[in-house]
């Protein structure tokens, strides 16, 4: 997975074949369809990796911070640290826009985004109670918007 992450980073999604990741990676072409079966479940394998991998630490802190206030200043000062060039974040944004054409990779990228807006209304919910947010605050729709917020400092 680690060497599909190097070249679609690189090259793009479609640029690049098993027999290419294969040698790259230093294993046997056969290996690769033996574990995913195809390309594409490859693919889809690595994007969830290094998709959830993106969004675990940046939210875990944010969920730790004292106030919902601290967690999203420490949201957005570590998406500042996130470095363009780098092939993960390269191939972070290759797997969102195959999101777009590609239902089961749209499932994958769903699913995670539905974790982490579950684990923000969660925090919302924490601070309702604790009278740091307002009592009539919705934590569902709370987070909707939070995680549009997050997802428009991204781009």
């Amino acid at each position: 997975m680690a060497a599909a992450v190097e070249m679609i980073g690189a090259r793009g999604w479609d640029a690049i074949t098993t027999r290419q990741i294969a040698a790259r990676a230093g294993v046997n072409q056969a290996l690769i369809n033996y574990h995913f079966g195809t390309r594409e479940a490859l693919l889809r394998a690595a994007a969830g990796a290094i998709l959830r991998d993106a969004f675990t630490a940046p939210l875990q802190a944010m969920l730790a911070a004292p106030t919902l206030a601290e967690g999203m200043a420490g949201l957005v000062m570590a998406m500042d640290a996130f470095d363009a060039s780098d092939p993960a974040v390269r191939f972070g944004v290759e797997a969102l826009s195959r999101a777009t054409r590609d239902p089961d990779m749209a499932a994958e990228v769903a699913g995670l985004l539905a974790e982490v807006r579950t684990s923000l209304a969660e925090r919302i919910e924490v601070g309702r109670l604790n009278q740091e947010l307002p009592a009539e605050l919705d934590p569902t729709g709370a987070a909707i918007v939070l995680g549009a917020l997050v997802d428009g400092i991204g781009l």
